[in-house]
């Protein structure tokens, strides 16, 4: 039995629940009840990018909190439990997802929601709202990506073989058990329009006329030089007007964004070239989704630039997560060493006026 700050004996119970009110954040809180992802479309392209609008409902959102939600697309080793980090998972072994940078201007794989007033909302593609709503648009590159472990294994996840789908965690080394959820995404060929039929052996011959021939697809680099972890701008024309133009990077093939041709059927695209990139010659597949036309430009990459030791590393979710866990063992540590300084400190009072009352007390003899 434990003592409270009244003066009353309590349970061990009723003391957790004690202390969770001391220690509880002063902000206000929107609880999650039952957290839910909307993903549409829920089927993707097995072999091309597909972009995908999501809706979050019931999330926890904490005005002013450190953190928020990371969005993100992979698999999870249970997806009915268990792969949580709020209960021990970590990404490698439970969960495996598509990495990507920190910057709000990714290549769209990976999103960040901030809380409200967060310190950290500038840098994020959107807010938990305070009814525990958000929007957001992701990225799937297709039914097959390389995921990265803490010690920098690479290992093949492949969606057809296994339950991919969207995650969402706690951001910034915040466990959120409130905020984790996982939605499955299936994986299909779209259906492709079919041809026109031919003409009725019986229909009247038509009017012979000269058309011009469709020009063929072209793509054209600003440069054929660049560095790994750069952009590049690419213009293309020659693509069916509105079409997707999915975006491959070779020879180790990485998806990229897709590109959209315009009424016109050309197109201006920023290629991010990843920073994992080998050095050599590469190449620039664009494949229209309608027209199945397929065209590349050639590239030179070299090394990305190095950054100053000094300059800070963006973080990625599984490194987020190691870090808050150390610094949550550093307050703890904290708080226990102020606690003993305390305790000793008014140990040598007591002594001190212990001595000066035996001091008093023999002269007054």
């Amino acid at each position: 039995m434990t003592k409270s700050p009244s003066g009353r004996r309590v349970r061990p119970a009723a003391l957790a629940v004690l202390l969770a009110a001391f220690t509880a954040p002063a902000t206000g809180t929107a609880s999650a009840q039952g957290a839910s992802v909307n993903v549409s479309p829920s089927t993707a392209d097995p072999d091309y990018a597909t972009i995908v609008q999501l809706r979050g409902t019931g999330f926890q959102s904490v005005q002013g909190g450190h953190g928020g939600v990371y969005v993100l697309f992979g698999w999870v080793s249970n997806p009915a439990g268990g792969w949580q980090p709020s209960q021990g998972g970590g990404a490698g072994s439970t969960y495996r997802y598509v990495q990507d940078t920190e910057a709000r201007d990714n290549n769209g794989f990976q999103r960040y929601l901030a809380f409200p007033g967060s310190d950290t909302e500038s840098s994020a593609n959107g807010v938990v709202n305070p009814d525990g709503t958000w929007q957001a648009q992701l990225v799937i590159p297709g039914a097959r990506f390389r995921a990265v472990d803490r010690a920098g294994n690479t290992t093949q996840v492949d969606c057809t073989r296994v339950q991919c789908g969207v995650i969402t965690i706690g951001a910034h080394g915040v466990v959120n058990p409130a905020n984790e959820t996982f939605t499955p995404v299936t994986f299909a060929v779209p259906r492709r329009e079919p041809a026109a039929p031919p003409p009725s052996r019986q229909s009247p011959p038509a009017t012979t006329t000269t058309t011009a021939p469709a020009p063929k697809p072209s793509v054209e680099a600003a440069t054929t030089q660049t560095r790994a972890g750069e952009r590049i701008e690419v213009t293309g024309t020659g693509f069916t007007p509105g079409e997707n133009v999915a975006v491959t990077l070779h020879s180790d093939p990485v998806s990229l964004p897709p590109a959209r041709a315009g009424d016109d059927g050309r197109f201006t695209y920023t290629a991010t070239i990843p920073e994992h990139v080998a050095e050599g010659v590469h190449r620039l597949v664009f494949t229209g989704e309608r027209s199945t036309v397929e065209t590349s430009v050639e590239l030179t990459v070299r090394a990305a630039a190095r950054t100053s030791p000094s300059s800070p590393s963006a973080e990625t979710p599984a490194q987020a997560q190691v870090q808050g866990e150390k610094g949550n063992a550093l307050l703890v540590a904290l708080l226990v060493g102020g606690a003993v300084l305390l305790v000793v400190a008014a140990v040598a009072v007591v002594l001190r006026l212990r001595r000066r009352v035996r001091d008093i007390e023999g002269n007054d003899t």
